[in-house]
């Protein structure tokens, strides 16, 4: 008896059973690659004195900036972009994902509806 394709082990999934498996995969995607500060920093092979001298600040305040439970989002930016990346947010609702603009320039767009045939992710580049 030779492999069997994995729908012939499971049957068929129905769509409400489908809708879970998705949203289970999606949550796990977004803990893959959910990192506080000092993750972030160590993921990317930085020491604490490294980032900061990128950031021009002491190394005590890097530290300061690891540990607290609320930093400001240019605190975000900065380490980031310190880091060589660009910080982007991401509203997620239950139908579509929206990139915040955290640097918006003065004239931004009003926002529209997706058409049905739209990209998930919409926002800026």
């Amino acid at each position: 008896m030779g492999p069997k394709k994995f729908s012939q082990i499971v049957g068929d999934i129905g769509p409400e059973r489908r809708a879970r498996i998705d949203a289970i995969k999606h949550a796990a995607q977004a803990e893959a690659v959910a990192f506080n500060l000092a993750q972030l920093r160590k993921h990317r092979q930085l020491t604490q004195v490294e980032l900061a001298k990128r950031l021009e600040r002491a190394q005590a305040s890097i530290s300061a900036m690891e540990t607290s439970q609320d930093n400001l989002l240019s605190t975000w930016r900065a380490a980031v972009e310190a880091m060589g990346g660009r910080l982007e947010m991401v509203a997620v609702f239950e139908d579509e994902r929206i990139i915040i603009l955290t640097g918006a320039p003065a004239a931004v767009p009003e926002p529209t509806r997706p058409n049905p045939g739209m990209s998930e992710v919409r926002g800026a580049r």
